[in-house]
């Protein structure tokens, strides 16, 4: 995969745009709008028309409406299944990418957020720990598993006065007893 293309796709606003769209067949840029209303309209109009040129999404369809051209949109590639392409046929040049556009993002997310006027870690509930513990690959896969249905719980939450985006990322890898 495109190392541009896949640093694209794990841009936080890209990401969330390309969550709108996998569950539905195509959508336009209205519809995006009002599924991520904290997005300011020129911004999201800048990630999607990104995504097309980037070959992820595609025009589908112009409506005239009103004397606009409405543009539908529909996922050209699942860029899921891209990434996991990626994971599993790579190799340590595209793994180690991989993971250097992801921990490029947090950076840059972080920055974007300590550059705000008033940040607080403790009233935004920010952290990032690392936490070592053995375990082995069925206590592995069950712990994932917990995880996995956590995270599935909030991950369709819809935005609204009460609720924050908030960002959760972790890794896991083995490591050195030390």
């Amino acid at each position: 995969m495109d190392h541009k293309v896949l640093s694209g796709l794990l841009n936080p606003i890209r990401m969330r745009i390309l969550q709108t769209l996998l569950g539905q067949e195509t959508v336009t840029t209205r519809v995006i709008s009002e599924q991520l209303p904290d997005i300011p309209q020129a911004s999201l109009y800048r990630h999607i028309n990104k995504l097309v040129k980037d070959e992820v999404l595609e025009i589908c369809e112009e409506n005239k409406i009103r004397g606009t051209v409405e543009k539908v949109y529909r996922l050209k590639i699942n860029p899921f299944q891209q990434i996991q392409e990626a994971v599993e046929q790579g190799g340590k040049e595209e793994h180690f990418q991989l993971f250097y556009t992801f921990a490029m993002s947090l950076l840059t997310d972080f920055q974007q957020y300590v550059n705000t006027e008033d940040y607080d870690m403790e009233k935004d509930r920010v952290g990032f720990r690392s936490y070592p513990f053995y375990l082995s690959d069925e206590e592995c896969d069950a712990f994932l598993e917990d995880m996995k249905q956590a995270l599935m719980k909030v991950a369709r939450n819809e935005p609204n006065d009460q609720r924050t985006l908030r960002k959760f990322s972790f890794t896991m890898m083995p490591g050195k007893d030390e």
